[in-house]
């Protein structure tokens, strides 16, 4: 069984890579952990609709027969039973979701969390969100304005594809930790901090 990404050794873990961060760099760093990126409804009505046919199917060309009203009952009683356990997996509702949909609803909501958290206000635009959905096993790196240059070079990109891939392959907190205070080499020379440089954003997991 996998172990949890989220727990109390891995949540200290992770804001001591914040502070690690921060404490070399003028970049301000959150990160947001949830346990999914959006409804799933439709994967648990796929789940009840195929179940429910496959019933129908089993009564229609069974060597047995049934009387008409287990044609009613039956497809309906399944289909609502496998919806609901569909409703309780994040293996089903992945396994029914294409992976191109499950990125964009992390993206979707890694957008609007770095609005909500106000991760745009900071004095020098050098905010920096990441954004973790457990369900999706997906992370999204959403930055500011002040840190889009250093976003666009290659170097960037292949330190958060690290980080993406750690969630992908079930890594816990404590080694996506690990991969996030390998930021701090980047940002430590394109974000240099100042003498005056205050933490303006809290370095808890939220």
């Amino acid at each position: 069984m996998a172990k949890p990404f989220l727990t109390a050794e891995s949540k200290t873990a992770l804001a001591e890579a914040v502070r690690a961060v921060e404490s070399c760099s003028s970049a301000e760093v959150v990160v947001a952990v949830r346990p999914r990126s959006g409804s799933y409804l439709h994967a648990d009505l796929t789940a009840g609709i195929l179940a429910g046919l496959a019933v129908l199917a089993v009564l229609l060309y069974s060597r047995w027969t049934f009387g008409l009203v287990w044609f009613l009952i039956d497809p309906v009683v399944v289909g609502a039973l496998a919806g609901l356990a569909a409703s309780r997996s994040d293996i089903a509702r992945r396994a029914l979701t294409q992976r191109k949909a499950r990125r964009e609803r992390v993206e979707t909501a890694a957008r609007a969390t770095f609005v909500e958290r106000r991760i745009h206000s900071t004095s020098g635009r050098t905010g920096i969100l990441l954004y973790i959905s457990i369900l999706e096993r997906e992370a999204a790196m959403v930055v500011d304005v002040g840190v889009e240059a250093l976003a666009a070079t290659d170097t960037w990109r292949k330190a958060v594809g690290e980080i993406e891939e750690a969630v992908r392959d079930r890594a816990d907190g404590r080694a996506v930790a690990e991969r996030l205070r390998g930021l701090a080499a980047l940002l430590g020379p394109a974000l240099q901090r100042s003498a005056a440089d205050v933490d303006e954003l809290p370095d808890e997991v939220c």
